[in-house]
């Protein structure tokens, strides 16, 4: 009797603890959620080119690598037609060309460029 107690009691809480983890969506909500609605150029895109392209000499004015600048508005609205930078950063390309080279940029960065350019690139 006692035993058969104990084993409904362990029982139990194995399926309780089992619960919990199929309601982690609820539980975190925001934690895998990408706001991609605001990406504007200065405030979203620009520092991502930043961190990604530009602060390591790549893709500057002054360095183009395969003649892409992405430092400033202008220079980066050379590399949107055709989905040229999108392309490049989804890793979609192939080979080489893919950006930046040595790993891909998270996804929720690249979902972010993605939205800007969807919505014509403004220069905002």
């Amino acid at each position: 009797m006692k035993s058969t107690f104990l084993f409904s009691v362990v029982l139990t809480l194995i399926s309780l603890s089992a619960c919990y983890y199929d309601k982690a969506d609820k539980l975190y909500p925001n934690a895998s959620s990408c706001d991609t609605t605001n990406a504007t150029f200065t405030k979203t895109v620009q520092p991502i080119l930043k961190a990604n392209c530009t602060d390591a000499g790549c893709h500057t004015t002054a360095n183009a690598n395969a003649g892409i600048a992405l430092d400033t508005y202008v220079a980066t609205m050379l590399a949107v037609p055709q989905d040229k930078l999108l392309n490049a950063v989804k890793y979609i390309t192939g080979g080489s060309k893919n950006m930046p080279p040595t790993q891909k940029m998270a996804d929720c960065d690249v979902n972010k460029i993605e939205a800007w350019i969807r919505r014509g690139a403004p220069e905002n």
